[in-house]
C-alpha cells in the first residue's frame, strides 16, 4: 500500500509496519508465532499467519497504517497429533481466495475463510512459501524443503504493489 511495509518478527511475537516515510511501529502483539503477512486484493485487510497456532489472523488496515478488529479467521489444518500448524507464506488469488503453505500443503481458504482445498506437498519436506508469478500470474510457485515447484492455474493472483483489486462477493 503506498510503498508502505508490514512484516512479521516471529520470537518476539510482533507485527510492524514501516511507513514509506515514517519511524516502524509495533501494530499488533500476541500472536503465538507470527510467521508471514499478506494483503487481501482490495488492500483493506492484512493477513497473517500463525506458524505454531491453528487459526491464522485477520485485521483492518487503518489510514494511519494502524491494525483493528483483529479475528481469527482462517482454521488450519494439521496432521494427525500435530501440535502446530507450520502455517508459513500466504499468497492471495483475483477472487479472494487465500493460500497457505502449511505442514499438510497449500491450503485453499476462499473469502469468508473456509479451506476448500488442500494441495499436498511434492515432496515429503516442510512448504514455506506460496507465490503467484509467470507473465500472467497464473503459475502458482511453491518452495518444498529445498526445491521450487510451479504449476499452472485457472486462477490468477494478486501483486500488492500494484491497484487494489475488487473481488466479487463471495458466494454463499
Amino acid at each position: 500500500m503506498k510503498g508502505d511495509l508490514y512484516f512479521t518478527d516471529s520470537a518476539a511475537k510482533k507485527v510492524w509496519f514501516v511507513p514509506r516515510n515514517g519511524k516502524p511501529r509495533v501494530v499488533d502483539d500476541g500472536i503465538e508465532y507470527p510467521n508471514g503477512v499478506l494483503f487481501s486484493p482490495d488492500q483493506t485487510l492484512l493477513y497473517v499467519s500463525d506458524y505454531a497456532g491453528q487459526l491464522s489472523w485477520t485485521f483492518q488496515i487503518q489510514p494511519d497504517g494502524s491494525l483493528t478488529h483483529k479475528q481469527r479467521y482462517f482454521y488450519v489444518h494439521m496432521p494427525d497429533a500435530a501440535t502446530k500448524s507450520s502455517a508459513d507464506g500466504m499468497t492471495v488469488d483475483t477472487a479472494g481466495s487465500v493460500y497457505i503453505a502449511t505442514a499438510l500443503g497449500v491450503q485453499v481458504f476462499d473469502q469468508i475463510g473456509k479451506c476448500h482445498a488442500i494441495i499436498p506437498a511434492p515432496l515429503r519436506a516442510p512448504l514455506s512459501s506460496v507465490k503467484f508469478g509467470g507473465r500472467d500470474l497464473d503459475e502458482l510457485y511453491i518452495t518444498n524443503g529445498d526445491k521450487v515447484f510451479k504449476r499452472k492455474t485457472k486462477v490468477k493472483g494478486v501483486v500488492s504493489w500494484r491497484a487494489p483489486i475488487k473481488p466479487s462477493p463471495p458466494r454463499l
